[in-house]
């Protein structure tokens, strides 16, 4: 499949170019200066924005291939940009599949357009859409094991810049996330008819973190910390056919426990599994926990060190503790009742992988 079939694509209108065209209202005039500071050559066509949370992602093409535009957050500082982008360089020389950051004329990884630090990245062809079975997802691990190898190596010697904004919470913080949420979805009661039910998840969740709360600091402390990814979902890794073409969205790369990112790829998983055989269970031990641990092993072959036992012994706590923040952000969303039913209506498989202390040994 060639690049130009990926995503849908207008063609530039001459007439109106001065209109504004991307999710950063650049005009065409606007983005060929930027195209022009980074040496790509003339703009031939514009690609609808994508559908990112942190960032505003703009695909265009030249005659040089196909390029997106990616503008940070107001929150983001240069000297993480710096160091991510450093990161990737890393990435890239070791033939670890990433989308290239391109450098301008002078040579910058970076400039800026009003308040906002803008990049420039190669666009890496790949299939459409999310991608969930078993080939794609076990591909998915073997490439976090080689990510997680290649980090290691890239930081050595790097002093580690923060994410300035956060996709995680502790227990405490998740805690107070909850006891925030409290109030929030009470004032919809006797207006919306789940307010109730989403009030109990709400409070069966708080119940939940209880054994999290003293344990959690001293245990992820005990654990093996390394450079992780921090966000390594399956809209984030990108395929053609059943070939990994590239890991993308380094946003929220951190120093800290390595099982996070296991452990948040396996929401997805979890989901998976139930999503295929759901139907067909009689309780949540029928469902294919092997595939689960096939997924950990085929990590563990390429990553620089398997996973410890300690680590695999709290790696069913660790998927409990995502899913809680989930539950305890869903009130901030635009319709909080309706999002924490949503989140809210697997806490109790995720309460059950959490007793099974065993599963995956």
């Amino acid at each position: 499949m060639e690049d130009d079939a990926l995503i849908p694509t207008s063609r530039i209108d001459p007439a109106n170019h001065l209109l504004p065209r991307t999710s950063l209202q650049l005009t065409l005039a606007q983005l060929q200066k930027l195209a022009d500071d980074f040496d790509l050559g003339r703009i031939v066509q514009m690609d609808r924005p994508l559908d990112t949370q942190c960032n505003t992602t703009d695909p265009f093409r030249t005659g040089q291939g196909t390029f997106l535009l990616r503008a940070r957050h107001g929150e983001e500082f240069v000297e993480r940009v710096e160091y991510l982008h450093y990161l990737i360089d890393q990435l890239c020389a070791d033939d670890f599949p990433t989308a290239a950051v391109v450098r301008s004329r002078a040579g910058k990884s970076w400039t800026t357009w009003g308040e906002r630090i803008v990049e420039i990245h190669r666009f890496i062809p790949h299939d459409p859409g999310i991608h969930r079975d078993w080939r794609r997802m076990n591909a998915a691990a073997s490439a976090l094991g080689d990510l997680h190898r290649m980090l290691e190596k890239a930081a050595a010697g790097r002093t580690p810049v923060p994410p300035e904004m956060r996709n995680d919470a502790n227990p405490q913080q998740c805690w107070m996330l909850l006891r925030e949420a409290e109030p929030t979805i009470s004032a919809h009661i006797g207006v919306h008819p789940q307010a109730e039910a989403a009030l109990a998840v709400i409070r069966q969740a708080q119940g939940s973190l209880e054994p999290l709360m003293g344990d959690y600091a001293r245990i992820i402390g005990s654990l093996p910390w390394m450079t992780i990814h921090g966000d390594y979902h399956f809209w984030n890794v990108l395929y053609r056919a059943d070939q990994i073409a590239g890991v993308v969205d380094f946003d929220f790369v951190q120093e800290r426990e390595r099982l996070f990112d296991i452990a948040y790829a396996m929401q997805s998983i979890i989901l998976h599994l139930r999503h295929v055989q759901g139907t067909r269970m009689k309780g949540f031990s029928d469902l294919a926990w092997s595939n689960a641990r096939i997924w950990v092993d085929l990590y563990d072959e390429a990553a620089p060190q398997p996973l410890t036992a300690a680590e695999r012994a709290w790696l069913p706590m660790e998927i409990l503790r995502i899913f809680l923040v989930c539950i305890a952000t869903s009130s901030m969303q635009e319709d909080p009742v309706a999002t924490v039913i949503k989140n809210g209506r697997d806490l109790p498989l995720f309460l059950w992988i959490s007793e099974q202390k065993d599963i995956f040994q």
